[in-house]
């Protein structure tokens, strides 16, 4: 079996803590403590005491104790226990990272876990997983693990002693299924999509896996592309296709599929290839159609009086306006000259998307135009690749000239001019 670093506060969470780590341990695993209290100190017998953590952090632990409120208190404990955590998790000395308590300790447990790489077990025992305005927070865009206890673990009791056994048995169970973690795959690259872009999506996938590179897919809907990017942080993929940047958009305008005005900067920051196009920058998701009686950004927008696809009952997509498009290339464009690594933008100049083709719902040229003029504008072209190509998004050349592309920019000089599919005279390159 592994071994798990279990975390909680020993100040307030001892009894139930070491229960857990009696159940795990009588289950074959090994647990290593890690004390995260911020009250006091107290001597039990933990491998990482609450002083070591403060420490790692740089921090004494009468500083983080005697503080007034517990706001600087929990990043000091959260960045001391990450650093263990890491090192541990790196080193092979542990195969897995647990934890309960409160909305406190889960709120800690959370922050540190997201810290921690794609593929290594995380789970968290709360009484507060289910808070409505807290629980997407807690796991984010990591692949955390929360188990609600329905009752309070304060004190041990029949109930408790039950969600803990159970909490117990999931932890043990899946650190004994191997030492092996996810590791950066070779030959995987990420890659945003949505239902607008399947055609596009389909095909590129289709070329890149006949060359024998594995396409990861993620849906761009705010929540997708960001783990893809997290996971690209963590070193997962050699290069991305990221066809629905739209996360970036959305988050401006205050969209369904807002990814944080950060998005971009973690594959920028990477180092690897990267290929865009501007699917999804031309509408906003802002459904359900009722939310125009009193939504702060139908009315500011104006949503009710654009062109409007309304899907079903809960998805609505509102046209971006030309002023908007041009603020969209420009933010977009501030976001990708800071690239580290080869990135190419690939624009079809007759439709960004199933919904802004000729006969589209959402079709609007001169929106789209308004894009274009700001990414010639704003783009840095000795470090961004601009390819205009006078075609829709899902006519093949387009994913030809995509495909094609991002091959060479992972194999270098490794395809001769002749050995590649023919893109046809509708490409033009800008820049």
């Amino acid at each position: 079996m592994g071994c798990v670093l279990f975390m909680s506060s020993l100040d307030t969470r001892s009894q139930e803590a070491f229960y857990a780590r009696d159940c795990i341990e009588r289950l074959g695993c090994k647990v290593v403590l890690l004390d995260l209290s911020m009250g006091a100190y107290r001597e039990c017998g933990a491998e990482y005491t609450c002083i070591d953590v403060a420490a790692e952090a740089g921090v004494p632990f009468d500083q983080v104790s005697q503080a007034k409120g517990t706001n600087e208190s929990m990043k000091t404990m959260v960045r001391g226990a990450t650093l263990i955590a890491r090192s541990l998790l790196d080193a092979g000395t542990v195969d897995g990272v647990a934890g309960l308590g409160g909305a406190s300790n889960t709120m800690a447990l959370s922050l540190i876990m997201k810290g921690l790489p794609f593929g290594c077990p995380k789970l968290i025992l709360s009484s507060s997983a289910a808070m409505p305005a807290y629980a997407g927070a807690y796991y984010g865009f990591k692949d955390v693990v929360m188990f609600h206890s329905c009752v309070d673990l304060n004190g041990l009791n029949p109930f408790v002693m039950d969600v803990i056994g159970r909490f117990a048995g999931m932890i043990a169970g899946v650190t004994g299924t191997g030492r092996d973690r996810m590791r950066a795959d070779t030959q995987a690259v990420g890659m945003t999509e949505f239902q607008f872009v399947e055609a596009c999506a389909r095909q590129v996938v289709r070329i890149l896996e006949s060359k024998g590179v594995q396409v990861i897919p993620f849906h761009s809907q705010g929540v997708g592309d960001r783990i893809m990017e997290e996971m690209i942080g963590d070193g997962l993929f050699r290069g991305a296709l990221d066809l629905v940047p739209a996360g970036l958009s959305e988050a401006i305008f205050g969209g369904n599929r807002a990814a944080g005005p950060d998005r971009l900067e973690k594959e920028m920051a990477s180092g690897i290839p990267v290929v865009f196009t501007p699917s999804g920058f031309d509408f906003l998701s802002c459904g359900p159609y009722e939310r125009r009686l009193s939504d702060p950004v139908w009315k500011k927008m104006g949503l009710e009086k654009r062109k409007l696809y309304i899907q079903d009952e809960l998805r609505v997509q509102a046209r971006i306006l030309k002023d908007e498009m041009e603020a969209v290339g420009r933010i977009f464009s501030e976001k990708v000259n800071k690239a580290t690594g080869k990135v190419a933008v690939f624009v079809p100049l007759r439709g960004f998307s199933s919904l802004g083709v000729e006969g589209g719902i959402l079709r609007d040229p001169a929106s789209d135009l308004a894009l274009v003029e700001s990414l010639r504008r704003h783009l840095d072209r000795s470090k961004v690749e601009l390819v205009e190509m006078d075609c829709d998004y899902k006519d093949d050349i387009f994913a030809r000239a995509i495909a094609d592309r991002f091959l060479e920019m992972l194999e270098p000089g490794s395809r001769k001019r002749e050995d590649r599919e023919p893109l046809g005279a509708t490409q033009e390159r800008v820049g």
